[in-house]
């Protein structure tokens, strides 16, 4: 069942799967700013998210992610809740009631650690690419402008 809202123009409707993307790219934002993040992670936890929209309209998440070994579990999971909380209420205006984070797993820092450099690397080198049309364009113009 979508989130509806009737306004003087229409309808604007938000559907859960709409709300699981949101919850998805919150999450996988702040564990790839935890350095919590591969492959495996991205799938288990896209998996993982349950959007549930109450009878108040008002909305219940349920998701399960790993932690990092030798990390405070528990705040960690209150951040994710909070990041949470926080996107969904600012981008979609829903009122967030509960979030329950279940920690499945830990995982190792040092089998993280090559992994995230890969994908770090990888987006430099994307970050590069899309970079360089447009300065050999700039440079183009600056030649004609030489001219």
């Amino acid at each position: 069942m979508p989130l509806n809202e009737e306004n003087d123009f229409g309808e604007i409707s938000i559907s859960e799967n709409v709300l699981k993307d949101l919850v998805f790219k919150s999450v996988e934002g702040y564990l790839k700013e935890q350095k919590v993040y591969n492959e495996k992670i991205q799938k288990d936890l896209q998996k993982s998210i349950k959007i549930t929209i109450n009878d108040d309209a008002s909305v219940s998440i349920s998701l399960k992610v790993p932690a990092k070994y030798g990390q405070n579990i528990v705040e960690f999971s209150k951040n994710i809740q909070k990041v949470i909380k926080d996107d969904l209420e600012k981008i979609a205006e829903v009122y967030v009631s509960n979030i329950d984070v279940s920690i499945e797993n830990l995982v190792k820092p040092e089998e993280l650690e090559e992994e995230y450099e890969e994908i770090e690397e990888t987006e430099e080198e994307t970050l590069e690419n899309e970079e360089s049309p447009e300065s050999e364009k700039e440079d183009d113009e600056q030649k004609d402008k030489n001219e």
